[in-house]
């Protein structure tokens, strides 16, 4: 066991330092371009991008393996160029994974950082030595804060998810949690590594992070009235376009091109008895259909849940608001999404496991056993983090004066979210709730060992498919999630954007 989980910690600590290497630098480099520069193309791109925030991290797994996994098209196509799979190439598919997963939110991360600016400073460094002064001496300087939240964000689904090394079959902390839960319990050992390697390092980068930082308010106000100046590019205008439309069509364009191509991936037989491929558009009809209508118990499902556990998150993430009075609350239910976000996932599980599974009072084990109490509960270990950040976020669009006047006309709460709160929020706060729906509808890992008999949700019927090649109606149930994200990211995009 001790030899497993040294192999486990160094597996993960690599992953993480690829995931990093290979994300905050792309990131960064795509928030300055499409926030700081003149380059074309550059909302289109930025919006594109965004629609990825919506997108189960073993969605991109899937659209990568349409392509170039086991039973990918192009390895059938061009088997010579794809040698059959090794540990290393495992390992580096994994990092490669969760660096594609992470780049869109290192991108809108250090995009936030970028509107905190002095405009003397950078016309000074500007003029005394160009653009490349200006990002050693005024933006690079100020952005120190938001790479380390960045690398933190790389870091934190490498350290709690166990989706994507369970599916390339490579050790890593949560996965050894996984395998160990899924022999029916979890050893103190395990939890030991669990607290040393995943729980504690995150909340204490987290909470150092938190400290240097400027108050979140402060923060969403900066981004809905301040636009930084716009560096104006001449020379190099036309191959930071191009350097960037590369990028943005190879995080979302090719995934769902992969899966199209796999949906209709079919083999032919020619007067020889060789075998050669093809695409074809019935058999991508066929699939398409198929995974419409095959899969309607597990959309059922995973409807119901995401619906009632985001409700459940939005109801407790308002009551903890409301209970925020003063700072060392805010700070205690600060430090308490933290440590939710830090526990892994099928660690999560198991607390709930021993919370619920046990004969009295049978009340708990009944609600085990024939309800979705459990899925429930393990989700907000994910939701209730996320549900919180965005109810303070929306509650921070709010100007001050708004509060000021609810406090000279001595309203009750009640009055306040009737009378003020909703009628000015009440578009931003349905997208709130969106974005925790559809994180719900993908959630995996907290949610996988405690989903009761009979019940299968579309996340988790996907992952097992997953586990024997990618083949035509993983690729067609994939597309339609992809899809799904993108369809609810270019909403919410557009509703807020009419507001």
């Amino acid at each position: 066991m001790q030899t497993e989980f040294q192999t486990a910690i160094l597996n993960t600590l690599l992953i993480c330092g690829c995931c990093i290497g290979m994300a905050v630098p792309t990131g960064l480099f795509l928030s300055f371009v499409l926030v700081r520069t003149n380059i074309r193309f550059r909302r289109a791109m930025f919006v594109a991008l965004c629609s990825q925030l919506a997108v189960p991290l073993y969605v991109f797994a899937a659209g990568w393996s349409a392509a170039i996994g086991t039973q990918g098209w192009m390895r059938g196509w061009l088997p010579e160029l794809f040698p059959a799979a090794s540990s290393i190439g495992n390992f580096l598919s994994v990092a490669a994974i969760h660096a594609l997963a992470a780049i869109p939110w290192v991108c809108i991360i250090n995009a936030l950082g970028l509107i905190w600016t002095d405009r003397n400073q950078e016309e000074v460094a500007t003029i005394e030595g160009g653009y490349s002064q200006l990002l050693r001496r005024s933006l690079l300087p100020r952005m120190r804060y938001w790479i380390g939240a960045s690398c933190l964000w790389c870091a934190i689904p490498v350290l709690t998810e166990m989706v994507v090394t369970n599916l390339y079959q490579v050790p890593s902390v949560a996965e050894q949690i996984y395998l160990d839960a899924s022999r029916g319990s979890i050893s103190p050992q395990t939890y030991l590594f669990a607290v040393l390697t995943c729980i504690l390092p995150i909340i204490v980068a987290g909470w150092l992070l938190n400290l240097r930082a400027p108050p979140w308010r402060h923060v969403v106000n900066r981004a809905a009235h301040y636009s930084p100046h716009e560096l104006n590019l001449t020379t190099w205008r036309l191959p930071l376009t191009l350097a960037t439309l590369a990028i943005v069509v190879v995080l979302t364009v090719i995934p769902i091109l992969s899966l199209i191509a796999k949906a209709g991936w079919k083999p032919y037989v020619d007067s020889l008895g060789q075998t050669s491929y093809g695409w074809s558009f019935r058999r991508f009809f066929t699939t398409a259909k198929e995974s419409v209508f095959l899969f309607g118990e597990e959309f059922y499902w995973s409807s119901l849940l995401a619906f009632m556990s985001s409700i459940i998150a939005f109801a407790i993430a308002s009551g903890l608001i409301a209970a925020c009075i003063s700072r060392n609350r805010t700070a205690i239910v600060a430090f308490s999404m933290l440590l939710l976000v830090a526990v892994p996932g099928p660690l999560a599980g198991m607390l709930v496991i021993d919370l619920m599974n046990r004969d009295s009072p049978q009340l708990l084990g009944l609600l085990y056993d024939t309800t979705l109490a459990a899925p429930i509960l393990a989700q907000q270990f994910r939701l209730l983090p996320l549900a919180w950040t965005l109810l303070v976020t929306v509650r921070a669009t709010i100007d001050q004066s708004t509060w000021e006047q609810i406090q000279i006309d001595g309203m009750s709460r009640w009055q306040a979210l009737r009378l003020i709160i909703l009628p000015h929020a009440a578009t931003r706060l349905f997208v709130a709730w969106l974005l925790v729906f559809v994180y719900s509808l993908g959630e995996l890992s907290c949610s996988i060992l405690v989903l009761p008999p009979g019940v299968t949700t579309v996340s988790m019927r996907l992952f097992e498919m997953l586990h024997f090649g990618m083949r035509h109606q993983d690729s067609g149930l994939s597309g339609i999630l992809l899809l799904y994200g993108w369809l609810v990211s270019l909403a919410i995009w557009k509703t807020l954007r009419d507001r």
